[in-house]
């Protein structure tokens, strides 16, 4: 090795004297300058090199030398002392083998990459198209490399062999970036992440409010130990190219790097790598994209995931007080951190209870073990501006709700979501289906007057407007609607099996079709927004709406405005579909269920998709059994 690193001491040194320029020999044959030409500068003389007192060298103050005290020690009174004997200058006893192993271990892990990383080009994956691919045509043009004769020409032989060393350190520089970030393939180039990072910020954040857009700006030029991990990184990306045309084919890239990494990171050490909020946020997008895919089993898996990291990280518990457990996670630097980890929990939570709803499993996260505030406004998020934001059980059971944040009453109706579920698959002795007094009516009762009063109770700033443009405002009021017909079709279904009276049914099934024609009025309210920034779950809340729209129809066939809320819901899936591939499964349920009936010609032959979608009847088996047939009924409506 020692001999290598002289050959290339060597070499470095032949090509910088080869690169000098030639001498011209034109001003060899010059006389010499007169004296009288420079007669100053025969008088110069060298000035002799001073030594710094051991004063002046300590505290870095420049000395003026003066012996027997210097000019500085003289103003201040101290003792000046000159230190005549210089410290050994030059590296340390043994830090040339250092050296050498280090440069043996890095080209080791250099000849290891290689392969891998540029092997890739040729896969379709992202590779830099700029200076950093060696092999790009014209990345370093040779109009650039001034390496000109004293007579102006340019010398080809030295231009190439300039661009070939700048390529190649070009390509080092590359390739230990990758070393560092522990990376198997290059990142897309700096333009796109950037485009990538706003389009996310501006698309997909409103509807998932749960990173710092500033910090995290921040965080992506620090060192690379110091940035947010690049597996939430490439699940923000995937995001921000599924939800726009330039970018669409990546995606699906994306998302499997992310995976991939958020993997790795779980096997490093003994696994405590992951317990950090920033991968609770990556499972959390990981999930929401999973969804959005029709991705069931792993969106299962990964909102579990994502629920067990922000247990284990105590987000349930970040404003209550309780019995001591085990600290994952330091105290919060100021309240927007804080405020960043209750969103996070939050959003966990909303997921756990989106899943739940869409499967009829339980449900992970228990409302009793929940002592974390709900999140503030956003305004107060972004600009770092304590707010005192209220608890679940005070936002449903009459508390002051004048200060809900948007994010916070869709929040609400999420828990409404999940407490339907356990009102539902969890029954008790007592239960007493077919009495009135018993206690799933008075479950039901109870469920149905939050509902009521949260909808009148709502401030105004979370009501729906024409010029309303926030999703979570949208989506909480159709997740309103939503969560009555839900809690209704139930009631239906337990009042026709026990053979209740008749007007229990008729009043439920009238709360169903009023709340149907308010999410189809809020879709025509919204129509001209963008969809692709909604929450993507809120295609769950057409599909339910449709649903009503085609029991109804099947009693009463001619109801020109059933018809035509049918088609417009119709019409906003194929239109979710665009940006939400969840949305055509949906439309793949509802195309069968409309065939043969009296009103099928309203279908749109674009909208059966049976032979590639997955069937809502298996991936979302609760809301099957609650929008059966019998469960409306067989009265009229």
């Amino acid at each position: 090795m020692a001999d290598s690193l002289n050959s290339l001491v060597q070499h470095f040194g032949t090509q910088a004297s080869s690169s000098q320029p030639p001498r011209n020999t034109a001003y060899e044959d010059t006389p010499p300058i007169t004296a009288g030409q420079s007669d100053a500068d025969s008088h110069y003389i060298p000035r002799p090199k001073r030594i710094a007192c051991v004063l002046c060298r300590r505290r870095k103050l420049r000395c003026d030398g003066k012996r027997p005290s210097c000019g500085t020690c003289s103003r201040l009174g101290h003792e000046c002392i000159f230190d005549e004997v210089r410290k050994k200058s030059g590296p340390k006893r043994g830090y040339v083998k250092q050296l050498e192993a280090r440069l043996a271990q890095v080209e080791t892990l250099l000849k290891s990459q290689e392969t891998r990383i540029w092997s890739t080009q040729g896969n379709g994956l992202i590779v830099p198209a700029t200076n950093d691919s060696p092999d790009a045509p014209g990345a370093f043009p040779q109009d650039d490399v001034s390496m000109s004769s004293p007579e102006g020409a340019t010398d080809p032989a030295l231009s190439v062999q300039v661009f070939q060393q700048t390529r190649a350190s070009s390509r080092a520089e590359n390739e230990g970036e990758l070393i560092s970030l522990g990376l198997e393939e290059p990142l897309p180039t700096r333009e796109v992440i950037d485009e990538l990072t706003t389009i996310y910020f501006e698309k997909v954040y409103p509807g998932m409010p749960m990173i710092h857009r500033a910090r995290y700006l921040a965080a992506t030029i620090l060192a690379p130990g110091s940035r947010p991990p690049i597996c939430l990184q490439y699940m923000m990306w995937c995001h921000a190219a599924s939800v726009t045309d330039k970018y669409s084919s990546l995606h699906n890239i994306f998302y499997l790097r992310a995976r991939k990494y958020a993997e790795l990171d779980e096997l490093k050490g003994f696994g405590e790598c992951v317990v950090t909020l920033a991968h609770c946020q990556t499972w959390l997008l990981i999930t929401t994209y999973e969804f959005k895919m029709m991705l069931f089993p792993r969106a299962w898996l990964s909102a579990g995931q994502a629920a067990r990291l922000a247990l284990m990280m105590g987000l349930n518990r970040l404003d209550g007080q309780g019995l001591d457990v085990k600290k994952t996670l330091l105290p919060p630097k100021d309240w927007t951190e804080k405020e960043e980890r209750r969103r996070v929990f939050w959003l966990t939570f909303c997921v756990d209870r989106y899943a739940s709803v869409g499967t009829g499993w339980p449900v992970t996260i228990d409302e009793r073990d929940i002592s974390t505030n709900l999140p503030a406004s956003e305004e107060s998020f972004l600009q770092n501006k304590p707010q005192q934001s209220i608890s679940l059980s005070e936002a449903q059971n009459g508390g002051d709700i004048s200060l809900l944040s948007p994010f916070g009453g869709v929040v609400v109706l999420a828990c409404m979501f999940g407490r339907n579920i356990t009102h539902l698959h969890r029954p008790d002795p007592g239960d007493k289906d077919h009495d009135l007094t018993g206690g799933y009516w008075q479950r039901h009762r109870a469920l149905d007057n939050i509902l009521l009063h949260f909808a009148l109770a709502m401030p105004s700033h979370l009501r729906l407007t024409v010029a309303t443009t926030d999703p979570n405002v949208i989506f909480c009021n159709m997740a309103i609607h939503t969560a009555t017909i839900c809690l209704h079709q139930a009631a239906i279904f337990k009042a026709e099996k026990n053979k209740m009276p008749e007007q229990i049914a008729t009043e439920c099934k009238r709360r169903c079709i009023l709340a149907a024609d308010q999410i189809s009025n809020i879709m025509k309210m919204i129509s001209h927004l963008d969809l692709s920034i909604m929450n993507p779950f809120m295609a769950f809340c057409i599909y339910v709406a449709a649903r009503v729209f085609i029991q109804y129809l099947k009693f009463r066939p001619d109801d020109s405005a059933a018809r035509s809320s049918l088609q417009f819901a119709l019409s906003s899936l194929q239109a979710l579909k665009e940006r939400n591939p969840l949305a055509e499964s949906f439309i793949a349920q509802l195309d069968l269920d409309i065939g043969g009936t009296a009103f099928g010609d309203i279908r749109d032959g674009k909208a059966c998709f049976t032979s590639r979608i997955p069937s809502v009847r298996t991936s979302f088996p609760l809301q099957e059994k609650l929008l059966t047939d019998d469960s409306l009924g067989s009265c009229k409506w």
